[in-house]
């Protein structure tokens, strides 16, 4: 049945507005009787998505050829090298020397800044590094690059100083060669404590071998003895009976003629097991001083031997610790080091331009040598100085055309100067294109530029014009409440939809995060 949008649940009086821009309806408190028939309109409908939204902060640019930056050096001396204006510096080759001290121009985005060693955190820039040895060669076959500075690094970095005779630090400082002595000292004294009490696991078990035989032998010695001892005693009682002429046994042995032979045979027994007694050396205990003192010594044979071992077991591994110090010490001391002044990066070869020292120039930290331009395209941009924590080096930034064409390019550049307008205080900017065959037509042209500062994962969201703001505040979405596919038909708004208040977020590209009783695949009006 044909709804009235005007009569639906009563839910809001609705303003349809431009939403930032687009288009919309306007809906107010309207008599039913004059909107008795609906018009058909040209509808236009699409499904809430979900996904991630960037918001972004547009900025204004200027394309141009890359052909105003100016090669300051990173570090002070005087000039011994700079090649000839006019010549194209490729991967590989030296762009300065500034006391013998080549610079190589190597591939990257990123500009490097700090020195690498083993001991550096991992990062984008150990990455760019081990590329740019893999293009020049310096890698062994099938070597991947990550981002962890190690042995291997350090080994193809002193190849390449070697090709390029640059001179990296060959000898182990004072400081390193105390520390590596000390080390050494402490794992040669553990070495000689260990081959002087040194004990083995065999010697262990030899003396609890003897320790328990002592053990054994005594208690064969008692059971001996306490053995002899109940048969002297069951003699002797046996003895006593027989001896009683009142004892039925007694006179059950007369009467058969054996109790003389009995008695014969119990005195017997008893001399036996008294000779057995004499012999195991018995006394109450079963043991006698001198097997008592045999289980002492070999206890404490035992003990003693044991300690030494595991005082051994100890060292071994305190040994082997002292050892991977030392050898760490020595790695270290014997391992390259790079540092930002052994390369420049660059995403394409450099044009040397005009020179500003010429060689024999004595120059400071950050002294300009010459005007260089890349074989590429640039953009620049001004960020007002308050803002410039939402710019870094290396982020990812589009570029509008003025073909409405996005393009991707990256931030190589960040003046440290601010300076100062009527406007107010901004920094300059540089992006690189990332491929500058594809808009070398456009030089000087205006562009807009578009960083991001903020996404939003896993939201709702729907174009802005799908929006209707509220006359009390706030928006809402016309719903469909059945199963209709997206696109544009001709039809009725308010035929079986409803109005869903929502939350907005995020702003991007004409599309809006928005919350609230909404599910990702529902279909929503878009006014037109």
């Amino acid at each position: 049945m044909i709804k009235n949008i005007f009569k639906l649940k009563n839910l809001y009086t609705l303003i349809a507005v431009l939403a930032l821009g687009y288009g919309g309806y306007y809906f107010g408190t309207q008599n039913t009787e004059s909107s008795t028939s609906n018009k058909t309109l040209e509808l236009t409908t699409v499904a809430i998505q979900k996904g991630d939204l960037a918001k972004k902060e547009e900025y204004n640019g200027t394309l141009r050829q890359t052909d105003s930056k100016v090669l300051n050096s990173p570090m002070s001396g005087v000039v011994t090298f700079v090649p000839k204006e006019g010549t194209i510096i490729n991967f590989g080759e030296i762009l300065f020397a500034v006391d013998n001290k080549p610079v190589i121009l190597v591939e990257g985005a990123t500009p490097f800044y700090r020195t690498l060693d083993l001991n550096s955190d991992a990062g984008p820039d150990v990455l760019q590094l081990e590329e740019a040895l893999v293009f020049l060669g310096y890698a062994a076959e099938g070597f991947v690059p990550d981002e962890t500075f190690d042995e291997t690094t350090s080994n193809m970095l002193n190849v390449l100083y070697v090709d390029y005779k640059i001179d990296t630090k060959s000898e182990i400082t004072p400081a390193e060669q105390v520390a590596i002595n000390l080390k050494k000292t402490e794992v040669e004294n553990i070495e000689e404590t260990i081959s002087d009490g040194g004990i083995t696991l065999t010697q262990v078990n030899d003396k609890k071998k003897k320790l328990d035989d002592a053990k054994e032998a005594a208690t064969e010695e008692s059971v001996a003895w306490k053995a002899a001892d109940t048969a002297i005693k069951d003699a002797e009682e046996s003895l006593t009976l027989y001896r009683d002429e009142t004892n039925p046994k007694t006179k059950e042995k007369t009467a058969n003629g054996t109790l003389d032979a009995a008695i014969e045979d119990l005195e017997q027994i008893i001399e036996e097991q008294k000779r057995i007694k004499v012999l195991e050396k018995g006394k109450d205990s079963g043991i006698d001083a001198t097997e008592a003192l045999a289980i002492e010594t070999a206890q404490k044979a035992y003990d003693d031997t044991l300690e030494s071992y595991n005082e051994g077991v100890d060292q071994t591994a305190e040994l082997a610790k002292a050892k991977e110090e030392l050898k760490d010490l020595e790695l270290a001391s014997k391992s390259e080091t790079f540092s930002p002044t052994n390369a420049y990066a660059s995403k394409t070869p450099i044009i040397v331009g005009s020179y500003l020292n010429n060689v024999g120039s004595a120059v400071a930290l950050n002294s300009p040598l010459y005007n260089i331009s890349s074989i590429g395209i640039e953009v620049v941009f001004q960020v007002d100085a308050t803002d410039q924590e939402t710019v870094s080096l290396g982020d990812s930034v589009e570029i509008e055309l003025p073909t409405d064409e996005r393009v991707p390019t990256l931030i190589t550049f960040i003046d440290q100067v601010v300076t100062q307008t009527q406007a107010g205080e901004f920094i300059e900017v540089t992006l690189e294109v990332l491929n500058p065959e594809e808009i070398e037509a456009y030089d000087q042209a205006p562009v807009k530029v578009f960083v991001t500062t903020e996404i939003s994962e896993n939201v709702l969201y729907v174009p802005v014009n799908a929006l209707l703001a509220l006359a009390e505040g706030g928006y809402a979405l016309e719903v469909y409440d059945g199963v209709l596919d997206t696109g544009t038909f001709e039809g009725e708004s308010g035929v079986d939809t409803s109005y869903v208040a929502v939350e907005i977020g995020v702003f991007t590209d004409g599309f809006v995060e928005v919350k609230g009783n909404i599910l990702e695949g529902q279909i929503v009006v878009v006014p037109r």
